[in-house]
Formats: C-alpha cells, structure tokens, sequence
C-alpha cells in the first residue's frame, strides 16, 4: 500500500462483514450475505482518502466496521492501537466521525457549547473555564463565532450545524476523522461551502481523513488518493489524478459517466447501475455487468498495480488490464 508503515494513521487487513436474512420461521434457515469482502487499505499520515461507490456497495459499513459500531472479522488498526484490543473510551480519542445528517447528530434539547464540550468532560479535559475556551477556539476554526455556543440546532441552518459537527469531531485532536457522505444532505451550495470548509482546514494538516461519497466528483476535489468500491469490494485504488483522470476498472468509468447528474433522481444512468443481477459467490463482484467478462472471471481477481515504473501506486481488481 501507499507510504511507509509508520506513516499509517489507519490500516484495514483483509476486513469482512456479513449480516443475516431471514429465518423468521421454526423451520427457515437464516441466509449470511457478505457485505464486506477481504478489504484491505492504509491511510497515511495527514492524508485525505476518499472512498466512493453507489448506494448499497458497502463503504458506509466498512466506515462503522472502523469506528466499531458494528461487527467485523479482520484487523483494523486505528493510530497503532488494534481496535479490537482497546476500550471505546480510549479509541474515540484517536478517531471521530461526522455524519451525514447534522440535525440527528445534535441534541435539540442542549446548546452547541454543551455538545461540543461533552468529549472533553467525557475524557476529563481542562476545568470548566478551559473548555469554554477550546470551544471558542473550535467555533473560529469552523467559521463561526463564539456566541454560537449560547445557540440551540434548530436555531442553526444546515449548513451552520454541520460546521458544529465537524468542530466536536475535531475538538479532542483525532489522528482520523471519518466522514460519511458529510455533504450529501445539504443543497449544492452550502455542500460546496462545507467542502471548501474541510480544504481550509485541511491546510493545518492535523489530522487524517476517510471521506466516504458516491460522488466522484467531491472526492476528486477533496482527496489526494480514491479507493472505488463495488459490492463490497475495492475495484480501483489510487492517487486522486489516476483514477479520475485515467480509470482502469470499466465500474469506475461508469462512475465517472454518471456524474453530471448523479445528485438527480432519475439521471440517465441509474438503469444501467441497478439492472444487473448480485455477483455469483467467488466470482468478480463485477462479472455480470462487465461487457470484457469472460469464464475466467468465474473467480475473483486479486487487485494488481498498474502503475508505471515510478508512478505512484494504482491497483485495479481485474484480470484483464
């Protein structure tokens, strides 16, 4: 994978999940579907990653797999500490989360400056008056002021109270911050307003991230490198130029054919990504929909660096390129 090993602020080996189906009856068999499939990546040091794919490919759950709201079989690694092997309490130091609904993530019933300083009494940070005080600090940071932490979210626009969420993600100076679809929610310009917020920020390069999109697009603008997932999967994985600018995987051109309207319900593209029937167990995620697949994509490809003698790292899972 990319950069050195102690460079990794977060590294994913051979990550798995399954959920169960069915079973209701005394006599039906619950089903365990796959939906993570053997996923692995690193992310470095002060990086931007991006992780996209369509609704239903797995990215979200992979995101919860890291923050350990649900079950996994694999090793995730979290600033060196096995997320297995450590507390709760002890890993949200490292890493935080911004999702994609700020309303649902906030307490109606308490003030910004409440919210935001609940990590820092949770971890027992600073007195009382210090805490005020890296609230006020956070507000700036975000592009608000100081008198926001008197305020209440319904008092606050959406895009005022995804900024509040993004400044409690960052007020205990995580290693990882993992955002989930943060803009998807918001109308186009208050999206940009929030992009350009994670830029800004960026610049201090304090922190690392896992942007998680279905717009490639966004994540181009955002990210130095892209991994595109597909049922599961990553079926392309490099730097941000690469895979925008010359995608290998016939999915991520696809992705890319979309774009213009992927915001859209009915953009023109839609049919052609939700037609085709699931893979077949132990073939490529992608062979019933790829136009090259042959018999011998029956089986999974492992994912293979294309790159040139050189060029930075870019794998594409696939037998044929």
């Amino acid at each position: 994978m990319n950069g050195k090993e102690s460079g990794d602020i977060l590294r994913v080996e051979h990550v798995s999940n399954y959920y169960s189906q069915g079973g209701l009856g005394i006599l039906r068999k619950q089903e365990k579907n796959q939906v993570l499939q053997d996923v692995s990546l690193t992310i470095g040091r002060d990086e931007f990653f991006g992780l996209v794919g369509e609704s239903g490919c797995g990215k979200s759950t992979l995101g919860n797999a890291i923050l350990g709201l649900i079950p996994y079989e694999g090793t995730i690694t979290v600033a060196g500490l096995d997320r297995a092997k450590v507390s709760r309490k002890e890993f949200t130091r490292h890493i935080q989360a911004v999702f994609q609904d700020p309303l649902s993530a906030l307490n109606p019933r308490k003030t910004i400056g409440f919210t935001m300083k609940e990590p820092l009494r949770a971890h027992d940070i600073g007195t009382e008056e210090e805490r005020d005080q890296m609230v006020a600090r956070m507000l700036e940071r975000v592009g608000l002021d100081a008198s926001y932490a008197a305020r209440y979210p319904r008092e606050l626009s959406g895009g005022q109270r995804q900024r509040v969420c993004i400044g409690a993600a960052l007020i205990l100076q995580p290693e990882l911050i993992i955002a989930d679809e943060a803009t998807s929610a918001l109308d186009v310009s208050v999206g940009a307003q929030i992009l350009n917020l994670f830029r800004t920020i960026d610049v201090e390069r304090d922190f690392s991230m896992l942007f998680i999109s279905h717009n490639l697009n966004v994540v181009y603008y955002l990210c130095d490198r892209i991994a595109v997932m597909y049922k599961g999967s990553i079926v392309e994985m490099g730097t941000a130029d690469a895979v925008y600018n010359d995608p290998l995987h016939p999915y991520t051109r696809l992705l890319l054919t979309a774009i213009p309207d992927f915001e859209s319900e009915n953009y023109k593209d839609r049919q052609l990504l939700e037609r085709f029937r699931p893979p077949s167990p132990g073939s490529c995620a992608f062979y019933h929909r790829c136009p090259h697949a042959t018999d011998k994509c029956k089986k999974v490809p492992d994912l293979r660096n294309k790159a040139m003698k050189g060029e930075e790292e870019h794998l594409v899972r696939c037998f044929y390129l």
